[in-house]
C-alpha cells in the first residue's frame, strides 16, 4: 500500500495557527508532504491550517503515542519529520520522534522544555557550567506559607511563575510578603502544576539564544516593568559588544547540551548581568513573537522555518551563524486603558505621516471588546507593528515613535 509523506506538528502555542501555515506551504512545495496537526483540542481554524489534524490528549505519553501511530496508519501517512511546537507538547515529541526514528530531543531530558523545576534540576546537577554562568536561585512552592517563607528567604522581593507554563502567564513580582496573598489567589490557574519562586533580578538585561536546525543567533528581549511581566519587543539581531555576545553564545549553547543536544529548536531566555550571565530558562521549540519571522527578515539567505523542516527531515545538524543584512523589531501595542474597546486607528497611513517605513502592522482586538491596560501576559496585547532599518538605534527610535502615536489613538471608553 503506497503511503503519504507527512510531518508531524504536536500543537501550538495562543493564537501561532499562521505558523503552522507557513509550515504546511513549505511542506507541500518543497517535500510535497502533507501537514499533520496533532492536538488536545481542535478550533476552527486549525482544519484550514494543517492537511488533516488528529485530535488527543498528550498524556499518558506512551498511550497517545500509540493512538496517533495508529491514527496515521489508517489514513495512509508515514511521517516524515517531527516539528513539537507545543510547550506541552515535547515530551510527546520526543518520544514520538524516537518511536518513528526521526531527528529529536532525548526524551528522558524533553521534560525540561515544559517544567521549569526539571531544567533547574538538570542546571544543579551538572558537573561544570562555563565561566561567568550564575545560577538563580529557584525554589518550588506548594502552599501560601511555603510562597512567604521562599520571598523572606530571598530577602522580601522576589519573581513568581508557573512551573509548567509559558508565554509569561502568572509571571509576577512580589515586593514583599504582605503581597503573598493575592499573587497566591493569581496563582490558583496554576497551582497544581508547580509554582517557583526566583530572585528577582534586577539591573539585568534580557536576552535569547535562538536556534534552529545548527543555525543560531541572540535576540534582545524588553519586558514590561508592571506587576506582571510581559515581552513588549524583541529585536533581532541584538545590538551587543563582541564579549557581551560570546558570553551569551556560549552560555545559551550550554543550555543546550545540559537539555538535548539533538533538538531542533531552542529559545532559551537569559539575563545579562554585570557578574555574568544566568539562564532564565530553556523552551524547546520555535521561538514565539515573531523571533523567527524577524530572523527571516534580518538575515541573509535564512529561513528558521525551512531550516527546521529540513533538520526535521534528517537534515541534521549545519552549524552556523547567519550574517545580517539588516536589524529588525516588533513592538506589542497595548490599549491606553481598561474598558470597551471603541476605535483602532490607521496604522499604515500614521506610520506614512511619520515618514517610517513599515513592514507589518496588526490588532488582535476589535471594536466592541474588552481590553485592560494591565497586561498579564503576551496574549494581552491588542496588536503589533514590526520594522526593519539598518541599524539598532534608528530601529527603536521608530518604534518608540510609531508605537506611541497608535496607542494616543487607540480609543477606550470605560463601562
Amino acid at each position: 500500500m503506497t503511503s503519504t509523506p507527512c510531518f508531524l506538528v504536536i500543537g501550538y502555542n495562543n493564537t501561532r495557527i499562521y505558523d503552522v501555515r507557513t509550515i504546511r506551504d513549505i511542506s507541500r512545495r518543497e517535500y510535497r508532504a502533507k501537514v499533520v496537526l496533532i492536538t488536545e483540542q481542535a478550533k476552527p481554524q486549525d482544519r484550514a491550517a494543517a492537511d488533516e489534524v488528529l485530535v488527543t490528549p498528550f498524556g499518558p505519553i506512551e498511550r497517545a503515542v500509540e493512538r496517533i501511530c495508529g491514527l496515521l496508519r489508517g489514513l495512509g501517512l508515514r511521517p516524515i519529520g517531527v516539528l513539537p511546537f507545543a510547550d506541552r507538547g515535547v515530551q510527546l515529541g520526543a518520544v514520538l520522534a524516537r518511536r518513528l526514528g526521526l531527528p529529536g530531543a532525548d526524551p528522558s531530558r524533553a521534560a525540561a522544555g515544559f517544567d521549569k523545576r526539571r531544567f533547574r534540576e538538570i542546571e544543579a546537577s551538572a558537573p561544570a557550567h562555563p565561566s561567568g554562568y550564575t545560577r538563580l536561585p529557584s525554589l518550588p512552592v506548594g502552599t501560601l506559607g511555603e510562597l512567604e517563607a521562599a520571598v523572606e528567604r530571598l530577602g522580601g522581593t522576589a519573581f513568581v511563575k508557573p512551573a509548567a507554563e509559558g508565554n509569561s502567564r502568572g509571571c509576577q513580582i512580589i515586593s514583599g510578603t504582605t503581597m503573598c496573598r493575592e499573587a497566591w489567589a493569581a496563582l490558583a490557574p496554576y497551582r497544581e502544576a508547580g509554582v517557583l519562586v526566583e530572585e528577582l533580578v534586577r539591573d539585568a538585561r534580557e536576552y535569547s539564544w535562538d536556534f534552529v536546525g545548527g543555525a543560531r543567533w541572540l535576540t534582545a528581549k524588553l519586558t514590561s516593568q508592571d506587576r506582571f511581566r510581559a515581552e513588549i519587543q524583541q529585536i533581532v539581531p541584538a545590538p551587543l559588544a563582541p564579549e557581551e555576545s560570546a558570553a551569551l553564545d556560549e552560555c545559551g549553547e550550554h543550555m543546550r547540551q545540559l537539555v538535548s543536544a539533538g533538538n531542533g529548536a531552542f529559545h532559551n531566555e537569559l539575563f545579562l548581568r554585570e557578574d555574568g550571565v544566568t539562564a532564565v530558562e530553556t523552551n524547546m521549540r520555535p521561538a514565539g513573537m515573531r523571533i523567527w519571522d524577524l530572523a527571516r527578515l534580518a538575515f541573509a539567505d535564512f529561513d528558521p522555518w525551512r531550516a527546521w523542516l529540513r533538520w526535521s527531515a534528517g537534515g541534521g545538524m549545519r552549524l552556523r551563524r547567519p550574517v545580517a543584512r539588516a536589524v529588525s523589531g516588533i513592538r506589542m501595542l497595548r490599549a491606553p486603558r481598561d474598558g470597551v474597546l471603541a476605535a483602532l486607528p490607521d496604522v499604515p497611513a500614521l506610520a506614512a505621516e511619520l515618514g517610517i517605513p513599515l513592514h507589518e502592522a496588526a490588532f488582535t482586538a476589535s471594536a466592541s471588546d474588552r481590553v485592560r491596560a494591565d497586561v498579564a501576559d503576551n496574549a494581552a496585547f491588542i496588536g503589533h507593528i514590526m520594522l526593519v532599518a539598518y541599524d539598532a538605534q534608528t530601529l527603536v527610535e521608530r518604534l518608540d515613535r510609531l508605537s506611541a502615536a497608535v496607542e494616543k489613538q487607540i480609543v477606550v471608553h470605560a463601562r
